[in-house]
């Protein structure tokens, strides 16, 4: 990993995200997991609901383009989870207070 990455800044871009169908942080969703540095660049763990949700490369993108505004030459994988049960259920409980609609 490039020295001048600083993980820490790292997730203070990615809690700046706002989900694109909830009027909620990612962090506030309680989707940003471990953030750790490689070789090549960063990994970054998103906490899912469900499996196969239907707009995980769109999340992706989001994630990346923040995170490349900054650090521009930056290889950004992902590694996806499933939410634990009261993870989920804060989750949801977020969505359905503040729903905005489709993408």
């Amino acid at each position: 990993m490039a020295n001048e990455v600083s993980l820490e800044r790292v997730l203070e871009i990615i809690k700046e995200i706002e989900h694109p169908e909830i009027a909620a942080t990612f962090y506030k969703l309680g989707m940003v997991g471990d953030i750790t540095g490689t070789e090549d660049g960063i990994t970054v763990e998103i906490r899912v609901p469900f499996p196969n949700i239907p707009i995980k490369d769109y999340l992706v993108g989001m994630v990346q383009s923040a995170v490349r505004k900054e650090y521009p030459d930056i290889s950004v994988s992902f590694v996806f989870t499933v939410m634990s049960e009261e993870v989920r259920n804060q989750f949801l409980a977020l969505a359905r207070q503040q729903w905005k609609g489709e993408i």
